[in-house]
């Protein structure tokens, strides 16, 4: 679905450029318990956007993927328990909740001037936790 919703907003970028920023999120690189689907397709924005960058490029359009640790969202609620329970068992026992406009600033940043040779790049927004494929 994004992928359609990114293809059909080309046309109007073409003339200018612009960016297309997707967020995922940290269960994109390590899934969560009850949360198979969701992570699944984190894990497929991640993929999405290494896809895209080099055949947009040619329109002068960037993009990027942000994936954000646990946020202070009512999504988040649910589901700080179930990633506690499964970092505790690596050895990891804090939990860092971050706040929304941390994503925003991250988002700002990839959307300006000074991101402009950024392209094809997933930043984590975690809080320190370890996010690798």
């Amino acid at each position: 679905m994004k992928l359609l919703v990114v293809l059909s907003m080309v046309p109007n970028f073409s003339f200018r450029g612009g960016n297309v920023i997707f967020v995922s999120s940290v269960g994109g690189y390590q899934p969560m318990q009850g949360l198979g689907p969701y992570c699944v397709s984190k894990t497929a924005l991640l993929g999405l956007t290494r896809a895209l960058a080099p055949e947009l490029a040619h329109s002068n359009i960037r993009v990027n993927c942000v994936a954000p640790g646990i946020i202070k969202t009512r999504f988040s609620s649910a589901t700080v328990i179930v990633f506690f329970f499964s970092c505790s068992s690596c050895g990891k026992t804090k939990t860092l909740i971050g706040e929304p406009e941390e994503i925003g600033g991250t988002i700002a940043f990839l959307c300006s001037d000074d991101a402009s040779y950024i392209t094809g790049e997933t930043v984590t927004v975690t809080g320190g936790m370890s996010c690798r494929l």
